[in-house]
């Protein structure tokens, strides 16, 4: 919803842009304006803003990066620099189950890691797990066209937010997994296990 937010860290008390890039702006104040159409006159709703999560079954952003940092292709997207907000799926889990049982949490969340990267980092991770030193990047003029050959926006891939859960970090949530080489790595050894 934030669209491109550079280097700025971004809560839950940021505000929200009132334009910005179709697939990432609209739709989701859209999505969140029927929500709270929805809601309304229900005494407790929670919100959740989702990263990336990452692990559990056959993810799709971890079979996908594996896939490209197997084939030497695990290189930085555009800059690198756009971050890249992400949370373990355990965790993920364990907020989605707080949300529906405990009758303290209420309101707007951003589900994420404390610990936001940038995609270069992010990449470095998947081929550390696949066992790779290099990975042929994606310029932008690359990754756009490729967006466009299949179907999607590159700017879901070239821009980026710097998402934090300060919500969850006030409320002294625990994050099992904190550091993306070990959400990674968990992530690649989950799927390599896999018959």
């Amino acid at each position: 919803i934030f669209g491109d937010g550079g280097e700025a860290i971004v809560a839950e008390s940021t505000p929200v842009p009132t334009s910005g890039l179709r697939q990432q702006v609209d739709i989701c104040r859209q999505w969140e304006a029927a929500f709270a159409e929805a809601s309304c006159g229900i005494d407790r709703t929670v919100l959740l803003r989702p990263a990336v999560a990452i692990g559990g079954d056959d993810d799709p952003a971890t079979r996908q990066l594996t896939r490209l940092a197997r084939a030497g292709l695990g290189g930085t997207v555009g800059s690198g620099r756009q971050w890249v907000s992400w949370i373990g799926a355990d965790d993920f889990f364990g907020v989605l189950h707080r949300a529906v049982t405990d009758p303290t949490i209420t309101g707007l969340y951003h589900v994420a890691s404390p610990n936001p990267v940038t995609n270069g980092e992010l990449m470095a991770a998947y081929r550390a797990a696949v066992g790779r030193r290099f990975g042929f990047g994606a310029p932008a003029l690359v990754t756009t066209i490729g967006a466009w050959l299949l179907g999607s926006d590159p700017a879901l891939a070239l821009t980026g937010r710097r998402c934090v859960p300060s919500r969850l970090l006030c409320e002294d949530s625990d994050f099992g997994v904190t550091t993306i080489d070990h959400a990674v790595s968990l992530a690649v050894g989950a799927s390599a296990s896999r018959p």
